[in-house]
């Protein structure tokens, strides 16, 4: 039996150990960008949010990475031009914005803007099993705010 307790306390001290190593790990593998998380939009614009929790694992990390990587590689001419806007809103600070999304976990989220009012918005959920899957990942997201874009600006 004492062997028993012994083991059980040992495993639960192994667990704190690596998700302490985790947290910290996570908190500093992607380069903090400042990024506008209250930006408002004065005319008509897509805005592309990622959303965190204060807690960043690697994964989270990868996804904003990936995200990044997607608008500049697609989208530079539409975010040159402020008809496209990226923020990265940790969601634990921004309740507001967290409940209106109904944001519960990290996520990509596409918004249509109108003079800083959000008048419609796509959660994009998938990021987190598309990671592994960059070519599927870039066509979910890039396939909204396509749709977004063309619905903006269409007229």
């Amino acid at each position: 039996m004492r062997n028993k307790i012994k083991n059980i306390i040992k495993n639960i001290l192994l667990v704190f150990v690596l998700v302490s190593i985790g947290y910290a790990l996570g908190k500093f593998s992607v380069k903090n960008i400042p990024a506008p998380t209250d930006h408002k939009s004065t005319t008509a614009a897509v805005h592309v949010y990622y959303l965190h929790s204060t807690f960043r694992c690697s994964t989270c990390n990868t996804i904003e990475k990936m995200t990044k990587e997607l608008l500049g590689k697609q989208f530079q001419n539409e975010i040159d031009s402020g008809r496209l806007l990226f923020s990265e809103v940790d969601f634990q600070k921004n309740e507001a914005l967290a409940n209106q999304f109904g944001v519960v976990s990290s996520c990509v989220v596409v918004a249509e803007e109108q003079n800083g009012e959000i008048l419609d918005y796509k959660r994009i959920d998938e990021v987190w099993e598309l990671k592994d899957k960059p070519e599927k990942f870039d066509d979910a997201i890039s396939r909204i705010i396509k749709e977004f874009l063309g619905k903006v600006f269409s007229e």
